[in-house]
């Protein structure tokens, strides 16, 4: 075959034979001249052959891979092999890069020679494990591939997307172009994350909580980056969820003393160390007792008392709320009993029920049988739910309230006004009354608006033949003038703060503590 090297090798041989020609030819050169001619036509034709010959030996030997790499493929051996390095960086149930393929994508990013300018945004989807509990883990996973592709719409090709593990996803943004515009971007996620989806026939949400890092202020080391907004969704959770938050000095050490505080809390269950009080409740129109309010208390051995605030929603963060619910409950059953001996008379008993509790499929048979097997009538047990409890995946909780009503608990609105309410849900919910947030019985004294508030509540309540309780009322004008409102239960320091069971004993008395 026909060579670059050897058409350059007759030319040359063309070329010094008519520079012979040309000294020992005719003094006009015609000869050289009709001979150049001649070989320029040539060389252009041997130029031609070795272009064509060297375009059909690459197209040959591209067939000859393309057939090489077809065989391949069809191996099943490299088919196998190819799965099993897809599936090592993917997830497979949403496609997603795994954890050890951002982990690698992210020290790659950090160690780049040129100046680092990149985000890590950690997500968790608030209220997910409900779906699990409530549709099955076939709706859970199809509702995952569709958050999966939510998340790949809101960033660009370039930026990676991940799935962390379980609910939890992290998006790496890559030269994000200022703070503003990261700013959008987290906006966004939070936006299409946040949209229902139609599972199995029924429409369900979740609240993303989106915590935010960035390179190189908050750490140039990928393990760091990720703990530090893995603290900011936290901080997210700890300020109402459905939010997003950058990373700041001081939320690593938060999220440390949330771990701390999470063993400490199992221990404390474990180990019986919590305490219930009771608050009593008092009927406005007479001062007799109504019921009380079991409220859960953890005396810590060296942090003093922990605010319930702070544990329960470590308990709900952790898992832990249902082993916290049912120790409530047992203690509640069991003080029941005690009373019961000893001739104390006490209705009924509320108890605050968190959504956590209620998305579990068995939790109203379960709490059924517990109450059976202390012999308590469950018309005895009153469960308060909060408006955003009741209000949260509202078809499913639904169904949960009816089981719970048709096994004789009793349900009551708790915190009424005080959330995101949606009033043709009332009149649906098997709810029997309604509890005023303390925030408007106490601002009643100094805010008009207060006052409008609770009055309007109040009627809605007789309109609907619901009982209302009035929670914080800590004077006997605030107790006057609920009575002569209508409102049929006060509750609050003026009656009587939480006690122990043994204080409550002390407590009761013939003599009622307040009589309009």
């Amino acid at each position: 075959m026909l060579t670059h090297r050897s058409v350059e090798s007759g030319m040359h041989l063309a070329v010094s034979k008519c520079a012979r020609w040309s000294f020992a030819g005719p003094a006009d050169g015609s000869g050289c001249a009709s001979f150049s001619t001649v070989g320029a036509g040539l060389g252009w034709m041997l130029s031609l052959v070795v272009v064509c010959a060297l375009a059909a030996a690459v197209i040959a030997w591209l067939v000859g891979q393309r057939r090489h790499l077809h065989a391949k493929l069809k191996d099943p051996r490299e088919q196998a092999s190819r799965a099993l390095a897809f599936h090592a960086y993917h997830d497979t149930l949403t496609g997603l890069p795994n954890r050890a393929y951002l982990m690698r994508e992210l020290k790659e990013a950090l160690a780049a020679p040129q100046g680092v300018s990149l985000a890590v945004m950690f997500i968790d989807l608030d209220g997910f494990k409900s779906i699990n509990d409530t549709l099955g883990h076939e709706a859970g996973d199809s509702f995952l591939r569709a958050v999966a592709s939510s998340l790949r719409s809101s960033v660009r090709e370039r930026d990676t997307v991940s799935r962390f593990g379980g609910d939890e996803f992290v998006v790496i943004v890559q030269a994000y172009g200022g703070m503003e515009n990261l700013v959008r971007v987290c906006r966004k996620v939070l936006d299409l994350v946040s949209k229902p989806v139609n599972v199995a026939g029924q429409f369900v949400a979740v609240s993303p909580s989106i915590g935010v890092a960035v390179a190189p202020q908050d750490g140039m080391v990928a393990e760091a980056l990720l703990r530090n907004a893995d603290a900011a969704m936290y901080a997210v959770k700890e300020t109402g969820k459905a939010d997003f938050r950058f990373y700041e000095e001081g939320m690593l050490e938060q999220a440390r003393e949330r771990l701390a505080l999470t063993v400490e809390l199992r221990e404390a269950l474990q180990a019986g160390q919590l305490t219930v009080e009771y608050q009593p409740k008092r009927n406005l129109r007479d001062g007799t007792l109504a019921g009380v309010e079991a409220l859960a208390r953890w005396p810590h051995p060296t942090r003093g008392d922990v605010p319930p605030s702070v544990f329960v929603a470590i308990a709900e963060r952790s898992g832990l709320i249902h082993a916290l619910g049912e120790y409530v409950l047992r203690a509640v059953l069991n003080q029941l009993q005690s009373w019961d001996a000893s001739g104390t008379a006490v209705d009924y008993v509320a108890i605050n029920l968190s959504m956590h509790e209620l998305s579990r499929p068995a939790f109203v048979d379960t709490l059924h049988r517990a109450v059976r097997s202390y012999g308590v009538d469950p018309t005895r047990i009153r469960f308060e739910l909060t408006e955003s409890t009741a209000m949260r995946q509202p078809e499913a909780t639904m169904r949960q309230l009816v089981k719970l009503r048709s096994h004789g608990f009793d349900l009551l609105i708790d915190d009424f006004g005080a959330g995101y309410w949606n009033l043709s849900h009332l009149r649906e919910l098997p709810v029997g009354t309604i509890k005023i947030d303390q925030s408007f019985v106490r601002g009643s004294s100094s805010n008009l608006a207060d006052r409008v508030i609770t009055e309007a509540i109040v009627g809605l309540a007789k309109k609907l033949n619901m009982r209302t309780i009035a929670e914080g009322v800590e004077t006997e004008a605030q107790a006057d003038w609920l009575r002569d409102l209508g409102c049929d239960i006060g509750q609050g320091y003026f009656f009587a703060r939480p006690m122990s069971a043994d204080a409550f004993a002390r407590y009761i008395d013939p003599t009622p503590a307040y009589a309009g």
